[in-house]
């Protein structure tokens, strides 16, 4: 298997995808395909995601809604 040079970015398989995101690699191409996640096409037709976005998707579906982190400081309790 060809090593990718380090100016190429790296791009994974829907299945890499799906594993990082924590769904189905049926969910992650029906995403691609409704315009939800960015990919490109390799030239046999098979879509690659870019590792660097999918991993941003991911640190930003992982950090908590800031109404979650008002809702709970210590201030806000009625007693």
């Amino acid at each position: 298997m060809r090593q990718p040079k380090p100016s190429e970015p790296k791009h994974l398989t829907a299945s890499q995808a799906a594993a990082l995101l924590q769904v189905s690699p049926k969910t992650v191409s029906r995403w691609a395909k409704e315009g939800k996640l960015p990919f490109v096409r390799t030239l046999g037709g098979h879509r690659r995601y870019p590792d660097s976005e999918i991993r941003a998707l991911v640190d930003s579906l992982s950090e908590r809604p800031a109404s979650e982190e008002e809702d709970e400081s210590p201030g806000s309790r009625s007693a």
